[in-house]
């Protein structure tokens, strides 16, 4: 992990860290903490995410999740991803369908998974069902980030996974808010105050990689989908699901979720 700690201005000292995980970087910026306190609040979150990254993997052999997928019986999930599970699904209804975290198999059946609440058991309808919890992991990753920079009373942070999706806690010391630019189009400035942005499109190189669940395709857009509002989570979630839809299926979606807003930037 790297870290960085700057008390040049002792009025807002600013606290620096960034690690790999969930297939991205990640960096958390904190402002008006000691040094040993912001060091010891790096190691809690870089612990936290790595955490929640062996229990959201699919690719990890022996993970709960990898355990699910490679099994038709009921497999112990584990609190963390007996909820993240049950929320999808409760997602994927609230978004007709674009938001899935079964997307990537071959097989259409819904719902994807039975759950068992006795022992937060889960097991997949059939052999075609793929469980993959990417467009959820970092956006619930950086509730969870936000939730422990609670307990430890800072009050003002930045908080990026990888550019996609990013959480401003409080306010730039020099400002009411955190200026947020998404790195695919500069051109945009957002504020975020107690808020977030996810971003969802195309990857570098132009390799799709979000599925549209119900045609089974996936989508190549001029466009990418930028969602901010108050919950990490529900940024990515829906913007993961807003790119997957067709753009007349854009509008009926955020109607669910007014305190939301959505747009298409330059990719």
């Amino acid at each position: 992990m790297k870290f960085r700690y700057s008390g040049v201005n002792p009025s807002a000292p600013v606290a620096y860290c960034a690690f790999y995980a969930m297939h991205t970087l990640v960096e958390v910026l904190c402002v008006s903490a000691d040094e040993a306190s912001a060091r010891a609040v790096s190691d809690r979150i870089r612990g936290m995410v790595a955490g929640l990254e062996r229990e959201l993997s699919r690719h990890l052999e022996g993970g709960p999740l990898n355990r699910i997928n490679s099994s038709l019986e009921f497999e112990d999930a584990g609190d963390e991803l007996f909820f993240c599970l049950e929320l999808s699904e409760q997602f994927r209804d609230a978004t007709a369908g674009y938001f899935d975290v079964a997307a990537l198999s071959p097989s259409r059946e819904r719902p994807s998974c039975i759950f068992s609440a006795s022992g937060h058991r889960v097991k997949r309808v059939s052999g075609g069902i793929l469980l993959d919890m990417g467009g959820f992991a970092k956006g619930y990753a950086a509730e969870k980030v936000r939730r422990l920079l609670e307990e430890e009373g800072i009050a003002d942070a930045l908080v990026n996974f990888g550019n996609s999706t990013v959480l401003g806690v409080g306010r730039h010391p020099l400002g009411d808010c955190w200026k947020v630019s998404p790195a695919a189009d500069e051109s945009v400035c957002l504020e975020l105050r107690d808020s977030a942005l996810s971003v969802s499109g195309v990857q570098a190189g132009g390799r799709r990689h979000i599925v549209d669940p119900i045609a089974m395709t996936c989508p190549s857009k001029g466009y990418g989908v930028v969602v901010t509002g108050k919950s990490a989570l529900l940024c990515e979630m829906l913007s993961t699901a807003l790119y997957a839809a067709p753009e007349e299926m854009q509008d009926s979606i955020m109607k669910g979720f007014p305190a939301y807003s959505a747009g298409h930037i330059k990719l």
